[in-house]
């Protein structure tokens, strides 16, 4: 007998697995820098939000219906986070909200979120924002954060920097929540282990010139100068250290989000040797790092046409999986159970390997490696473990009681 066009191509229709079919969606809130000086960060918060969420869609998606992802701009600014962060929920009804980039934005969202969380079931995420302040004194229940904060890189990085590097540091910062929060517990972790601080100044964000605090660094007589920027402001910094030769003078070392591994190639004679924490890399050989970056390459291959490595914002595919995984676990958006579902739940085999959400602070919780620049690459030299750096949970207290800028001469 013989089969019509139309027969036979039902007959095949048949024989391959059935795409997902979704009677309703479920929003998520992606929330970062699309314009002001951290807007690169905020674009590649977009595509591993966008990834996750195409991963998730294909698998089944949340409680049977597919994500959906509203994108918003804060501008690097808290006054557009908060405003935001409104429409999402309650314009929106986003169940989880990603970001943001800068420190004081995240601090706006998480107001916000405190006080919708239960009537609007969300989640807030934090991804890429490092002030310690988000896991301590301003902590609530409806926050969770994989970025490793401020505490966690004073922790792991001080050593290094006075073992490896010199006893003289200076601390150069930007004078906003994320550069003042890392500027203190990096002078206090250097301090604790025997470091002496020689001198510390900060610049406001999105500053032009740099130049007039060279002096006070050149008299201070640093051997190490640690470098607490990010974004604009880290690339015009650099340049601009290099020009006065500062960069071949001292020992440079600063924040896990200093520069982007796609802003160093044209700073690789700038940024020659510099050490920083980070928690990706797509020069680090590590199979996890690896096998993720080959699908992060190909994701951004099709939504902008080239293949582009990722970098610390990748933080926020995890923080999606993490809540997919919780609301498929207990069967529900009721925010409340959502919370402890996420408390204490795992990604095994992710680019960190194994990451764990500490349930008293929501801190995730994984290894973490010292990369030093060599030829624009963001190479790893030295594994942590976190649970020797993340610091004990201080929810609603301040990690550092009693802290004075003053300077503890030796």
């Amino acid at each position: 007998m013989r089969r019509g066009l139309f027969g036979t191509v039902a007959v095949l229709a048949a024989l391959l697995p059935a795409a997902p079919s979704f009677a309703q969606t479920i929003k998520i809130g992606d929330i970062g820098s699309k314009t002001g000086v951290y807007e690169g960060y905020g674009r590649y918060q977009t595509w591993a939000v966008g990834m996750a969420v195409e991963e998730i869609n294909a698998k089944g998606g949340v409680l049977g219906k597919k994500l959906e992802i509203v994108s918003e701009d804060d501008q690097t600014a808290p006054a557009p986070a908060r405003l935001k962060t409104e429409k999402l929920i309650l314009q929106d009804k986003v169940n989880l909200i990603v970001g943001a980039v800068g420190s004081g934005s995240t601090l706006a969202m998480m107001d916000v979120v405190k006080k919708y969380a239960q009537q609007y079931n969300v989640i807030h995420w934090n991804a890429i924002s490092c002030a310690e302040f988000m896991r301590t004194k301003n902590f609530h229940p409806y926050y969770f954060n994989n970025q490793p904060d401020s505490r966690y890189q004073a922790n792991g990085l001080a050593g290094y920097i006075l073992k490896n590097m010199g006893q003289k540091v200076y601390i150069f910062y930007v004078d906003y929540a994320m550069g003042q929060s890392d500027a203190r517990q990096f002078k206090v972790a250097m301090e604790k282990l025997g470091g002496e601080i020689v001198g510390v100044a900060g610049a406001p964000l999105d500053t032009k010139d740099f130049t007039p605090w060279f002096g006070q660094i050149e008299a201070a007589k640093p051997e190490v100068l640690f470098l607490a920027f990010a974004g604009n402001d880290s690339l015009r910094l650099m340049q601009q250290l290099h020009q006065f030769g500062m960069t071949k003078k001292y020992k440079l070392a600063g924040i896990d989000c200093f520069l982007l591994q796609q802003d160093l190639p044209q700073l690789a004679e700038p940024m020659e040797g510099f050490v920083q924490m980070n928690h990706f890399s797509p020069y680090n050989p590590d199979p996890g790092m690896q096998a993720f970056n080959k699908k992060f390459r190909a994701y951004t291959k099709k939504v902008t046409g080239k293949e582009i490595d990722g970098n610390i914002s990748m933080g926020a595919y995890d923080g999606v999986y993490f809540w997919a995984n919780a609301v498929n676990k207990v069967g529900t958006l009721e925010v409340d159970k959502v919370v402890k579902a996420m408390e204490g739940s795992c990604i095994e085999n992710g680019k960190q390997g194994r990451a764990c959400i500490r349930p008293e602070d929501h801190q995730v919780m994984y290894d973490i490696d010292i990369y030093k620049i060599s030829k624009g690459r963001n190479e790893p030299i030295a594994r942590l473990k976190a649970t020797d750096i993340a610091g004990e949970p201080m929810v609603g207290k301040d990690p550092i009681p009693g802290f004075t800028w003053d300077l503890k001469k030796k």
